[in-house]
């Protein structure tokens, strides 16, 4: 009986979260799946027709345009974010004073919500009415540009504000992987000569080379499906410049009323996302047998 017991427990108290999982999570994963081989429109009958979803979208520019796009965000947003988190996790890791307000105010962009941080700075970047940025650049006698307007700039922006907003979150991790490195093995490098950077490029980041590969699967994981920051702050203008996967989804879904097709996007992304942590994770394996 105890035995018994013992099987049934984890089940009881994990069954709830693997119902809702299950209904939240598996199957409108099913669902989209299915739609993507029928011409649906939302309202009415479904029609059956095979993989032209998949051959529509593939043909679609702007879809094309809108993978070039998140490629480049994917490439960005992740090198900023995981220099600048682990660079503050070391800097914050070597001091002593006042690295609690220094977490917290790292963090704060974390707490907001993307639509605050993207009305802050349109305001920031607006020429009409004259937002902080211009304001400084005709101060400094230099052309005003209109970053969110302006082709060259906007995705860069985007890319800008979605690392801004979750560079804390990474930072507190790589810092944490960092206070638990043991002291004896720091300070056995220290009296064996190990200067400041040999101590951390050779000696502490390849500790933390499992947490790093961590992060790199979060943040490519995560940029792949990036949504809100794009469409707040510029809904994929101007053009297509700043068009993702996810935003053109969601127009082609229920902006179009194209549901087969925007299911055949959600496939294409969940495909895409499952391809690159794959192949991160297997060049993790190989970094962490050199290193561990």
């Amino acid at each position: 009986m105890k035995s018994k017991k013992k099987q049934i427990a984890p089940w009881i108290f994990s069954g709830p979260a693997l119902i809702v999982y299950i209904l939240v999570v598996i199957i409108p994963i099913i669902y989209s799946l299915a739609f993507s081989f029928y011409d649906y429109s939302g309202v009415g009958k479904m029609t059956f027709n095979g993989i032209n979803n998949y051959i529509n979208m593939f043909r679609d520019g702007t879809f094309r345009i809108a993978i070039k796009n998140n490629l480049y965000l994917m490439a960005g947003s992740t090198t900023i974010q995981m220099l600048i988190g682990l660079g503050l996790a070391i800097l914050l890791s070597n001091i002593r004073k006042f690295t609690n307000v220094l977490r917290v105010a790292y963090f704060v962009p974390c707490i907001i919500s993307s639509a605050a941080i993207c009305q802050i700075f349109s305001r920031m970047f607006s020429i009409v009415p004259e937002g902080v940025i211009p304001a400084m650049m005709r101060l400094a006698g230099l052309k005003q540009i209109a970053f969110l307007s302006e082709a060259d700039w906007a995705l860069v922006i985007v890319i800008m504000l979605d690392a801004f907003k979750f560079v804390g979150m990474h930072m507190l991790i790589f810092y944490s992987g960092l206070m638990d490195i043991d002291a004896s093995v720091v300070e056995a490098a220290i009296v064996d000569g190990c200067g400041w950077w040999k101590l951390h490029t050779q000696i502490k980041i390849p500790m933390i080379m499992n947490i790093i590969i961590m992060e790199l699967v979060l943040l490519i994981n995560g940029t792949l499906k990036a949504f809100d920051i794009s469409y707040i702050l510029t809904k994929g203008g101007p053009g297509t410049t700043t068009e993702l996967v996810a935003t053109y989804m969601y127009k082609t879904s229920f902006g179009m009323a194209k549901f087969g097709v925007g299911s055949a996007m959600s496939v294409f992304l969940a495909v895409e996302s499952l391809l690159a942590v794959g192949i991160v994770r297997y060049i993790g394996k190989k970094l962490q047998q050199k290193y561990v």
